[in-house]
């Protein structure tokens, strides 16, 4: 049992159950289906579940790899020389499309841009192209349906106004 990872996964479940008890607090609005407690009630359960599942994960009992000998070092690699971090041109993708939202947030509107941003940054992590391209698009739309429809939040529609959105 490695103890580290069991005292974070223990510490993530009871920083959720903290949420979880402060969300409650949080006054009901009259004339609403659901309160300012909602999503961090949401987010708690979240941190509660994934929280114990790596606590349990942590007690399991490990095999340590065997690797054969031939395998411990790459035939290219030299040596001292640091491991590929291919994530700095995802990182600072996100931050750019961070801020390309915030200034093209009304004017290009939120399907068109969450589904670039998330495209590009899907693919920066080495998606294939078509397969970021669907998922980008349906997890944009479901989330645009959701706020719109469902919890009355209206997101700005840009260029794709025109077609109804």
């Amino acid at each position: 049992m490695s103890k580290a990872p069991f005292l974070a996964g223990v510490i993530l479940s009871l920083a959720g159950a903290g949420v979880i008890m402060e969300a409650m607090r949080l006054p009901v609005i009259p004339g609403q289906t659901y309160g300012p407690g909602l999503f961090p009630t949401v987010i708690g359960i979240g941190l509660l579940v994934f929280g114990a599942v790596y606590a349990l994960n942590a007690r399991r009992p490990t095999e340590p790899a065997i690797v054969p000998e031939a395998e411990w070092a790459a035939p290219d690699a030299e040596e001292g020389s640091a491991p590929e971090r291919p994530f700095y041109g995802a990182l600072a993708w996100l931050i750019a499309g961070l801020a390309g939202t915030i200034l093209l947030w009304e004017t290009a509107g939120f399907v068109l841009l969450m589904s670039v941003v998330l495209m590009v940054f899907m693919i920066l992590l080495g998606v294939r192209l078509w397969l970021a391209g669907l998922v980008a698009v349906a997890s944009t739309i479901m989330v645009y349906a959701i706020f719109i429809r469902i919890l009355t939040v209206p997101l700005p529609s840009g260029l794709l106004a025109p077609l109804g959105l």
